[in-house]
């Protein structure tokens, strides 16, 4: 197991969530449906991008085209083009419209946050998938850039208690992390990372269910009836894919704010709970 890395993911239990059981798919997110409107939403360096437009001639070439100016005209309003990105920078009015084509699936390191637990399982009665992922190491440089996707490889998010400022000149693997994975401080209780899908986008896409998918965890507030309806679609995939996905219940701590998965001390100090 050294050669992999256990991430889980927290869902209420609802038609679509099942769905990560029965038909091995889960969904990734469009930006715009954060519950964070600070996500995936950074500040831009006004003058960087009017000079990187002043110094990018197929840019400056598709601007004056959307203007519908003559090659004359563009050299001779570069510099109004520019002054107008640059002001539409300073004033929030900076197109940004691609981060919606990106779709993105949050995971998180800890199967055990109350907060987590209440937020995105629906206050305890849902469940959390647990993912057994290949190292990025494991992933050999000929495999394509589908398999990452595929085996949900997470990126980790950065916690920061400033807002990331994207500059045109840095590289765009750089830009890109600061667009998609930096939050605000107030969120590092989640310990997220994120499985970020720039060839799809966003929407409900499979994933290699039978090598990955590893367990669920049901919530502790999870009624008999629910659990043996979960219960129920492990036991059908486990047949269907030939897998040995295992399920658990959480249960309160004895004396504590806290969780743990009974047979699972791998999770959580088990004798610090009975």
């Amino acid at each position: 197991m050294n050669d992999r890395i256990l991430r889980y993911k927290y869902v209420p239990l609802t038609e679509s969530s099942l769905n990560i059981l029965r038909e091995g798919t889960i969904k990734f997110t469009k930006p715009s449906e954060f519950n964070d409107p600070f996500d995936c939403n950074p500040d831009y360096d006004p003058m960087a991008y009017a000079d990187f437009l002043l110094r990018n001639k197929s840019l400056l070439k598709r601007a004056g085209d959307a203007m519908h100016l003559s090659p004359a005209q563009r050299l001779q309003n570069r510099s109004k083009m520019a002054k107008r990105i640059e002001n539409s920078i300073k004033n929030d009015n900076f197109p940004n419209g691609f981060v919606d084509d990106v779709g993105i699936l949050s995971l998180s390191r800890d199967p055990l946050n109350l907060l987590m637990w209440s937020h995105y399982a629906s206050n305890h009665t849902g469940f959390v998938v647990e993912l057994s992922i290949p190292q990025s190491a494991s992933i050999t440089s000929d495999e394509s850039d589908t398999l990452f996707l595929d085996c949900l490889f997470p990126l980790p998010v950065e916690y920061s208690p400033e807002k990331p400022i994207i500059n045109p000149f840095d590289h765009r693997d750089l830009n890109a992390s600061k667009q998609f994975l930096v939050k605000s401080t107030d969120w590092i209780y989640e310990k997220e990372e994120r499985v970020i899908d720039f060839l799809r986008g966003p929407g409900v896409h499979p994933f290699k269910q039978k090598e990955i998918l590893k367990s669920v965890i049901a919530g502790i507030k999870m009624s008999d009836e629910d659990y043996e309806r979960l219960e129920c679609e492990v036991i059908k995939v486990n047949d269907r894919i030939g897998a040995n996905i295992s399920i658990y219940k959480a249960k309160p701590c004895k004396g504590k704010f806290s969780i743990y998965i009974p047979d699972r001390w791998d999770l959580s100090s088990h004798s610090e709970c009975c």
